[in-house]
């Protein structure tokens, strides 16, 4: 295994060039979701962190186990940690923290890695069964690189770090800082297509999303599940929202694509991943699940990875938390994420009622003041 490890302060790497102008053919998402307040970040690990984490756990891992970077890396050079446990027969794939101010999800992953990582029946079940591919913190930069935008503004914030463009060239770019990573997956035959711009001119400017669709042509997943964060809302009954979720609904341009059909196949699948989830999450008290009211952009996660076949979901946990509450919101990713492996392994995804999923409730109100 070889990586670098390269600290946000070392020598930058040349970013690429923007080979498009324009703007992209989907509706932006520009509101940050993710925990704020620099308290959180004590209790977060840190990149170098991170890898050290994962190091010691795959020198303790009881079975198969390989830590390693993805196929690119981010624009300053670091690499970014690729985690794939058990030598089954069935591939999913984890991806997490895509907008670096999203982090407790993070946490989550890591502790999914220990979990199946280790000598308890239910790891040694899901590493026989599963080929299990986690990417704990997708946007490296985002999350704590030693950068600052054009108005100063320094890391944890939502985009990866290209300030390449600086003029107002895409609905997913901020000025002078940089892409939202969740927006760029390529669902074409190549992985570096632009999702929204076709054309050989016009090359994905994103390497942290051509790093997560190359893994995927790797070691193609029959599940992905991608975690973030969302603000804080209520229900109509006033209640805090714990979590969100969602499945592929880009209905349009599947069928533009001649693809219906398959698409069609794929969103019931999601929706019996959804299912699992909901019915594990619904034994504890605490847990609030609703729908997430999501766009149908094509080249987001959770539709382009639909697109090309695999089972999708998006899991969106509270957001706008203070320090006391990240044990909780972690945990519960870690059960939702470990209740699907289960499934998986056992045989019983494909199995799972859609009746949870069809009494799930929209997602209310966001609230300004959650603590």
């Amino acid at each position: 295994m070889s990586r670098k490890r390269l600290l946000a302060g070392a020598a930058a790497v040349a970013l690429v060039p923007m080979g498009f102008m324009g703007s992209a053919a989907a509706d932006p998402q520009s509101t940050p979701n993710g925990p704020w307040g620099d308290s959180n970040l004590a209790a977060i690990h840190s990149y170098e962190q991170l890898w050290s984490t994962l190091e010691t756990l795959e020198h303790r891992a009881k079975g198969a186990f390989d830590l390693s970077a993805a196929p690119k890396t981010s624009n300053t050079g670091r690499e970014i940690p690729v985690v794939t446990i058990g030598d089954g027969p069935t591939s999913v794939m984890y991806i997490a923290n895509q907008h670096g101010n999203e982090f407790v999800v993070s946490e989550a992953m890591i502790d999914i890695v220990r979990n199946i990582s280790g000598n308890n029946p239910t790891a040694k079940k899901v590493r026989d069964e599963m080929t299990v591919t986690i990417v704990p913190r997708v946007n490296v930069d985002g999350f704590d690189a030693d950068v600052t935008d054009a108005s100063g503004a320094t890391t944890p914030w939502r985009q990866n770090y290209d300030p390449t463009c600086t003029l107002a060239c895409d609905s997913f770019y901020e000025e002078g800082r940089g892409y939202d990573i969740n927006r760029f997956h390529s669902y074409s035959d190549n992985a570096f297509d632009h999702p929204y711009v076709p054309g050989d001119d016009n090359l994905n400017p994103v390497p942290e999303s051509i790093a997560m669709r190359l893994l995927w042509e790797e070691r193609q997943p029959e599940l992905v599940m991608d975690f973030h964060h969302q603000g804080s809302y209520v229900d109509e009954e006033g209640r805090l929202i714990t979590a969100s979720t969602m499945w592929p609904n880009a209905l349009e341009e599947a069928e533009r694509l001649g693809i219906s059909e398959e698409f069609d196949d794929t969103i019931v699948r999601s929706k019996q991943a959804v299912s699992v989830l909901l019915q594990e999450l619904d034994q504890y008290g605490y847990a609030n699940v609703t729908r997430y009211p999501s766009t149908t952009t094509p080249g987001i996660a959770r539709n382009a990875y639909g697109l090309l076949g695999s089972a999708s979901v998006l899991f969106e946990m509270r957001g706008d938390i203070g320090a006391k509450s990240n044990g909780y919101i972690a945990k519960t990713a870690e059960k939702a994420g470990m209740s699907v492996l289960e499934a998986v392994a056992n045989g019983e995804w494909l199995t799972a009622s859609l009746e949870p999923v069809e009494n799930i409730r929209e997602r209310g109100d966001r609230i300004s003041n959650p603590h």
